[in-house]
């Protein structure tokens, strides 16, 4: 029985020419899920300023 990695340089070259493009399609969904524009148009919540109340000479806030 053969060994499953003893291939052929034939077949080692259509195995490296599929893990390239794996890689290639995997690249180019990170950037297009990255640049599209649903991904910037979530709105984020930001923290309202609010006035800083300070405490008036009775130690209490108004």
């Amino acid at each position: 029985m053969r060994n499953i990695f003893e291939l052929t340089k034939g077949e080692q070259r259509i195995v490296i020419l599929i893990v390239t493009m794996l890689v290639v399609v995997a690249f180019a969904k990170h950037l297009w899920q990255s640049q599209s524009p649903a991904a910037s148009a979530t709105p984020q919540s930001s923290p309202t300023a609010t006035p800083n109340q300070l405490p008036d000479k009775s130690g209490k806030r108004p």
